[in-house]
Parts: structure tokens; C-alpha cells; sequence
């Protein structure tokens, strides 16, 4: 049984101690798939994980994060390859509750999505990503304990897709698609917050597919 063979080699591996890290530098929420390269990349990070690139039900472990560990920054972090609307179809008790908000988001904007990216599947699902992370991001603005953070600039807010499908640009990399709620990408690259990252960067790493604010 394949299931039994797994366990083995989780038996017979032996594991480095990690000593705990004096500081996390963020607070990273995901999709399980793209965990790996989060966390070679960020090693400082507290990562959150799911299937769908889901806040809130992950909301306490966000607020431990920003409260106990001081992080300066939380991030939403998506993958453009990843196909939201399967989750959306779960028939399964549970998912009700997961998935409430992506189904909201798919329910208020699968029309226009559809109609605008019929024929390109790989912007769809990136155009789609990228709603499910404006969305994500401004109900954790609602929150007064993150809200009042932020307002004085003792925490940052942002989205990022991970363009593991190359609709961004020609090669997989990540890129900001909204800072603090701000989803036009000229006003992200004009804003004082970034100011201290080099211009040529910030043009070829904050786009976004989806312009229909």
C-alpha cells in the first residue's frame, strides 16, 4: 500500500533541529502548493498555508503573527497556475464554510471574468487569483487591530502572485499585484512606501492582468 510506504520513509528520515529564528520578517498566506518555494525563499517567514489562498480561516493565526511576532508585513501570495474555480465546485459540508468568501468572489464576478478571458484560460485564472487577493486583503483591512497598524505605517499589506503559468512575463517569477488595497499598478509603483526600490524593478514587477477596479 502506497500509504504505508510513506510513512516508512517518514521514519527512517532523519531531521535537522532548526533553531528557532530571532525574528520573523513576514507572515505569508498561501496556497499549499507553492510552500516550498516560500520558505526556501523566506526562512524567516510564518507561513499559512491552504488549498485556496484563503485569510480568514486561517484569522487567528494572522493576528498571532502581527501581535506575537511582530511581523512588519503579511502577505497574500497566489500562484497564477492555480485553478480557483475547482474549489468553488466542492460539494463537500465543510468547504461551505472555507470557501464562503471565493465562492462570494466567483458568484459576483465569474460573468465578467468569463466574458473577458473566454478564449485565454491562463489569464483567467490569473485574472481570478487576483480578485480572490483584493478580496482577501481588504477584509483584513476591516479589521481594527490591522487597520490601525497600518495607518501608522507599523505594518504593510500586499498581494503577490507567484506566475508559475508565465502570463505575467516570460519567465516564473513573483509579482506585487496590490499594496495596502491599492490595485493600480501605476499608483502601487508611485507610492512613498516603496519609494527605496529601484524604478526599473517596479516596472517590470507590478502588474497585473485584471485592470477592472
Amino acid at each position: 500500500m502506497e500509504a504505508v510506504k510513506v510513512i516508512e520513509k517518514l521514519l527512517l528520515r532523519d531531521c535537522a533541529v532548526k533553531e528557532e529564528p530571532s525574528h520573523h520578517d513576514c507572515c505569508i498566506v498561501t496556497t499549499s502548493s507553492i510552500v516550498w518555494r516560500l520558505s526556501s525563499l523566506f526562512p524567516e517567514s510564518y507561513i499559512i498555508a491552504n488549498s485556496a489562498v484563503q485569510a480568514f480561516p486561517n484569522l487567528t493565526s494572522i493576528y498571532y503573527a502581527v501581535k506575537e511576532l511582530s511581523v512588519p508585513l503579511v502577505a497574500i501570495a497566489g500562484s497564477s497556475a492555480l485553478d480557483l474555480e475547482k474549489f468553488v465546485s466542492f460539494e463537500f459540508q465543510a468547504s461551505e464554510v472555507e470557501f464562503k468568501l471565493l465562492k462570494k468572489i466567483y458568484e459576483e464576478n465569474s460573468d465578467i471574468i468569463v466574458s473577458l478571458y473566454e478564449e485565454d484560460e491562463k489569464s483567467r485564472k490569473a485574472a481570478l487569483m487576483e480578485i480572490n487577493i483584493d478580496v482577501q486583503i481588504e477584509k483584513l483591512l476591516s479589521i481594527p487591530e490591522l487597520s490601525e497598524k497600518i495607518e501608522k505605517k507599523e505594518l504593510l499589506l500586499c498581494g503577490f502572485v507567484l506566475d508559475e503559468a508565465c502570463v505575467y512575463g516570460e519567465r516564473s517569477g513573483f509579482y506585487l499585484i496590490n499594496l495596502n488595497g491599492l490595485k493600480d499598478p501605476e499608483e502601487i509603483r508611485n507610492s512613498d512606501l516603496l519609494s527605496s526600490i529601484p524604478e526599473s524593478l517596479k516596472e517590470r514587477k507590478i502588474k497585473r492582468i485584471h485592470l477592472q477596479f
